[in-house]
């Protein structure tokens, strides 16, 4: 229990730093904006790379399998729930939409990545890639086309650093190849940063939304209630039933357990689909991670031993 809280500690304390530096406007949109594309475009990718130099056992491999597969079906399952749950909601076409993306499709990489390799190292980030994998394939299809009413382009959101980053860790990884230590070095450094930065960024996003509007959106409150309690307590029972290592379990259900994608916000704003509801609801559920994640944390830690 004191190492999750150390974390929870640590990471709180990131969170803050850049909601400070917002606010007394060290960090500046401008300067947000250009840390979030060095986290997304370099930084991140690094840390994932880095993580495939885990020593392969067969309990991991075990592990990354059952993960692939946890995914997939957390998706398939979740996109039919909150589709029958969303017919009976008084929202409009638009906001139904926004409703099921929402709910669906957490922040699988800016949040879970970090969040992961904090609580349980290279392995935990390694099972986190796997999951993400599957929010690749769900959100860049399914998601996109609820938004936008078009057929996607599936390959060219595969063609970004991160899944292409992604792909190249699962194959170092099951391979018996492992990058020299000359060159895993500065890659491991790299993608060390990961962790601070990415916190600051999430604080740093939360300090110029006015707190009143963003707790006085109902709509909104259902969408992080079934976000971040209601899926992953779903998520939780079905754990508790299977014969999985501690470690699996943990990454299955708190991967589960993100605040809303901010993808979500970027597709809504291009397909004009309820984009300020989007945005609301997204900051909304990252201000209430911080009560339920470590909440989440600590139920994981208690069970799943």
């Amino acid at each position: 229990m004191d190492a999750i809280l150390d974390v929870v500690v640590k990471i709180a304390l990131m969170v803050s730093l850049g909601f400070f530096l917002r606010k007394i406007n060290i960090i500046t949109e401008e300067l947000q904006k250009g840390l979030t594309n060095l986290l997304l475009t370099a930084i991140l990718p690094f840390s994932i790379i880095a993580s495939s130099g885990y020593i392969r056992t067969a309990a991991l491999t075990r592990g990354l399998l059952i993960v692939g597969a946890a995914a997939v079906t957390y998706y398939a399952v979740a996109i039919i729930l909150m589709k029958l749950t969303s017919d009976r909601l008084p929202f409009g076409e638009k906001k139904k939409r926004i409703f099921i993306t929402m709910t669906v499709f957490q922040n699988t990489g800016f949040v879970g990545f970090p969040l992961m390799q904090a609580l349980f190292g290279s392995e935990g980030l390694l099972l986190a890639v796997v999951f993400n994998m599957s929010y690749n394939l769900f959100m860049f299809s399914y998601g996109v086309q609820l938004l936008s009413g078009e057929k996607a382009d599936i390959k060219k959101f595969f063609l970004n650093p991160i899944s292409i980053s992604s792909v190249i860790a699962i194959l170092i990884f099951i391979s018996p190849f492992r990058l020299p230590d000359i060159v895993a070095a500065p890659i491991a450094d790299v993608g060390a940063m990961t962790i601070p930065i990415s916190m600051m960024i999430i604080g740093a996003s939360l300090a110029p939304i006015p707190l009143r509007s963003i707790l006085s959106d109902r709509g909104a409150y259902l969408i992080s209630f079934i976000r971040l309690l209601a899926l992953p307590g779903l998520m939780f029972i079905a754990m508790l039933f299977l014969p999985i290592d501690p470690v699996t379990k943990s990454v299955i259900v708190l991967m589960s357990a993100l605040p809303c994608g901010s993808m979500n916000v970027m597709f809504s704003e291009k397909y004009d689909c309820e984009p300020e509801f989007a945005a609301k609801t997204v900051v909304q559920s990252m201000l209430l991670m911080t009560i339920t994640l470590p909440l989440m944390i600590y139920l994981c830690s208690r069970v799943f031993t």
